[in-house]
């Protein structure tokens, strides 16, 4: 056994291991990483699915294995934080989650199982990753999710560069969506569970006719509820999962409810718009450089504490 500091260099440790993996059962261990197992078919698997992005067609197999390594290393300790913070992926939560995917790739449940049929995983297995990766995603949600960038920041940011005479990102436009939202958080005395019931009530009670204006303003948690809950939410500034949703659904139509870290959501798509001026490209540009930035650096910092006097055993 050895102690590893930083992912990095697990990483490193681990590049070793490719030609191994090729030879060795795909059900054997390749490494633990404390008290989770990492097999060489999960690397595979990770491999071929890193591969079928078009990005990364022409990117080595060493540096992909590595990847996956990475990635697998990192999603074992965040399911490790999760465990010890008493978080669980109900079965309901994962068939939200595989329904959530399927809309996504407009296709079925069904379909998503037989294309992890096809990776080697068994319908048991595959809702087992799902589990997994919702409860990762929760752990680095919690600490990605509340960070924001003040509009102060950004106009600090855009004056000091003018005046040391750093380039600025010009910015592109970007869509902004206007919707009407319900919020319901997640904390101690109302669990995701509970939370996640209640919405899917109020879903049904909008697909029966109810006004979601007047749902929202009875139950939704945010400042905007007393509108309605209408409000304009801007690409590339609201959790991946709701963006997600918010570009697919149609206008004058409700959202299935989203999961994040610290709330579920129901959206209301009353309309879009691209933004275009200059001025405000710039400054969302700058705004998302910033948001970046910060995510990153919480991540690191989460990420360490998590490595810190990490095991991990190499076979």
């Amino acid at each position: 056994m050895k102690h590893i500091k930083t992912l990095t260099a697990a990483i490193l440790l681990a590049s070793s291991f490719q030609a191994a993996a090729e030879i060795k059962a795909l059900n054997s261990i390749a490494m633990e990483v404390n008290a989770s197992i990492i097999t060489y078919g999960d690397i595979e698997r990770a491999v071929r699915v890193l591969r079928a992005s078009p990005t990364n067609k022409d990117i080595p197999n060493s540096q992909l294995a590595a990847a996956a390594r990475q990635q697998l290393m990192e999603r074992a300790l965040m399911v490790e934080a999760a465990k010890n913070a008493g978080l669980k992926a109900t079965e309901a939560e994962i068939d939200a989650e595989i329904q959530r995917r399927a809309l996504l790739a407009k296709t079925t449940p069904d379909a998503l199982y037989a294309q992890a049929k096809s990776f080697g995983l068994s319908k048991k297995s595959y809702r087992l990753e799902v589990a997994k990766d919702l409860l990762s995603e929760r752990v680095m949600m919690n600490v990605i999710e509340d960070v924001k960038v003040e509009d102060g920041k950004v106009l600090n940011y855009i004056q000091q560069a003018q005046k040391e005479g750093k380039t600025l990102p010009a910015g592109s436009p970007y869509t902004v969506y206007q919707v009407r939202r319900i919020l319901m958080n997640i904390n101690d005395t109302h669990t995701s569970k509970a939370v996640g019931d209640r919405i899917k009530l109020l879903a049904q009670a909008v697909q029966q006719g109810q006004d979601f204006a007047t749902l929202a303003k009875r139950y939704s948690q945010e400042a905007a509820a007393v509108n309605g809950g209408l409000q304009e939410l801007s690409e590339g500034l609201v959790p991946a999962k709701v963006e997600a949703m918010m570009r697919i659904v149609p206008n004058g139509q409700i959202s299935a409810p989203i999961q994040t870290a610290k709330n579920w959501q129901m959206l209301y798509m009353v309309s879009q718009r691209t933004e275009n001026n200059p001025t405000k490209m710039q400054e969302h540009a700058v705004r998302l450089l910033l948001l970046k930035q910060e995510q990153q650096k919480a991540q690191g910092q989460f990420l360490g504490s998590l490595q810190h006097g990490t095991v991990v055993r190499e076979f």
